[in-house]
């Protein structure tokens, strides 16, 4: 009797453990679905403004075999003998479908609100079709094109000297085509760059940016990353520089 009863309890065992290892997979595969990055650190502008600033990034994606989810939020403040002068905020959402294993379709939407380059807010959405140039595990490349909608809102520009107005605020509205690439290279075990560039064409203006970074693991999820950012605005407010560049050093943690 207790030969018959064997097979029975090694069957149930084994259906037991491929049940446990199965929750685990599972649970595994939720996890990597969620991930993210935290930065905090300190950012120096050239171009429409000279100073030292604070800033503050937070990074969420959501990621599944077919869907890729993105939504972005960075905030810079600018303060001069201790008092806040300048601040920018910015924050973008983008949703992708990869219909095939290289070409996906997209739709983002972004909000900008730029105190330094002399724009009270700026909005964007645009649509569009995608390529995945290179998918490998250390190398990725990425272009896509898409067309869209943007409008802008200047701020009222005034003497420094005299405080006598010598610009109303403008409002832009227009059509646009947006182009952009994205490369992503893990060089090393510890180690990745990333460039992406973008434009953003209109008949009123164009909007360039250009983003470099490496990023270096110190311990664990904690990195330093080290970022040079880039940005050309071809129709600039009265008294306001074309090109605004920015240098960030931040801490930065993965989740």
């Amino acid at each position: 009797m207790k030969f018959k009863l064997l097979p029975i309890a090694l069957a149930l065992t084994s259906t037991s453990l491929f049940a446990e290892e199965a929750k685990e997979v599972e649970s595994t595969e939720k996890e990597h679905i969620w991930s993210g990055d935290i930065e905090f650190g300190y950012s120096h502008f050239t171009g429409n403004t000279e100073e030292t600033n604070t800033v503050g990034k937070f990074l969420i994606n959501r990621e599944s075999e077919l869907w890729h989810w993105q939504s972005y939020i960075e905030a810079i403040a600018k303060t001069k003998e201790g008092d806040r002068s300048d601040e920018k905020y910015a924050m973008f959402t983008r949703l992708e479908y990869n219909f095939t294993e290289t070409n996906y379709v997209f739709g983002r939407t972004s909000y900008e609100e730029d105190k330094f380059s002399g724009y009270e807010k700026q909005y964007t959405g645009t649509s569009g079709l995608g390529w995945n140039i290179h998918d490998l595990e250390s190398l990725s490349w990425d272009a896509e094109i898409g067309l869209g909608y943007r409008y802008a809102e200047t701020e009222d520009v005034y003497d420094e000297e005299t405080g006598s107005l010598l610009a109303l605020a403008k409002e832009q509205k227009e059509a646009i085509i947006r182009l952009a690439t994205g490369f992503s290279w893990q060089f090393s075990e510890n180690a990745k760059f990333t460039q992406t560039l973008s434009t953003e064409q209109g008949d009123k203006n164009t909007v360039s940016t250009s983003k470099t970074a490496i990023e270096l693991k110190i311990i664990g999820e904690l990195a330093l990353k080290l970022s040079y950012d880039v940005k050309y605005i071809k129709k600039v407010p009265l008294d306001t520089e074309h090109t605004d560049t920015e240098t960030v050093a931040t801490l930065s943690y993965s989740f």
